[in-house]
């Protein structure tokens, strides 16, 4: 079951409200479902991860990226599955193909808003760095990072108004509002999903690539008003 998640960003950046909608970590699922959730919203941020490591595949989530690019503006970050796949610049040239906005280190403007693609240089991915370029655009300087522990280690002091993560599955299982266990955070995990320090924003995903179940952590669509 996925369901949709509210959040408001007050800004004094924006001349008026906009309405975006956040969707990662689909992991190559089925995504007929997650469309209409897209309805009334100005653009789509996918903080990665759309392809599944494990089964090397992925052409559902380039499906996915083509379908939500016919109905709005779509933004995409990689993720480590994409990273990981057998021969990730085929998938490059697929994403590239869909429409969507492929950000690999780099940013485009939409709008008031700058929006950017950020994953650590040097994890398997050597690309030159693009914050400090990044930070000196004007208007709502919105960075996607698909891990959150990472945004949490590099970013936070940098001047980006908001961050958006995915990576942690919410926890995977959640007891009292605790993730018990994330990727490249452990046990109890400290950002699993929701606003930390006033700028990072982690979704829960939508899909899940392995074995454990997601307990009392429903898969998540966000529906985020900046303004």
């Amino acid at each position: 079951m996925r369901k949709v998640t509210h959040y408001d960003f007050p800004s004094d950046k924006l001349s008026r409200p906009v309405k975006l909608a956040i969707v990662s970590d689909l992991h190559n699922e089925p995504f007929e479902d997650i469309l209409p959730h897209l309805e009334g919203c100005e653009a789509l941020l996918v903080p990665g991860d759309v392809a599944n490591r494990y089964t090397r595949k992925y052409s559902r989530g380039v499906d996915f990226l083509k379908e939500a690019a016919k109905l709005l503006p779509t933004f995409y970050s990689v993720g480590n599955h994409e990273l990981r796949l057998p021969d990730f610049q085929a998938f490059v040239k697929d994403a590239e193909k869909t429409g969507a906005e492929l950000l690999i280190n780099r940013f485009v403007s939409f709008g008031e808003l700058t929006i950017g693609g950020w994953y650590l240089p040097g994890e398997n991915f050597p690309v030159q760095d693009m914050l400090d370029d990044f930070e000196k655009q004007p208007g709502f300087r919105l960075l996607m990072c698909h891990k959150p522990h990472h945004a949490a280690q590099y970013l936070l002091d940098r001047d980006a108004d908001l961050i958006v993560s995915g990576h942690a599955h919410g926890g995977q299982i959640q007891l009292f509002g605790q993730g018990l266990y994330a990727p490249g955070q452990g046990l109890l995990p400290k950002y699993t999903r929701g606003l930390y320090h006033s700028k990072l924003l982690v979704t829960a995903g939508v899909g899940n690539p392995c074995y454990m179940p997601r307990w009392f952590n429903p898969r998540e669509i966000i529906h985020l008003t900046l303004g």
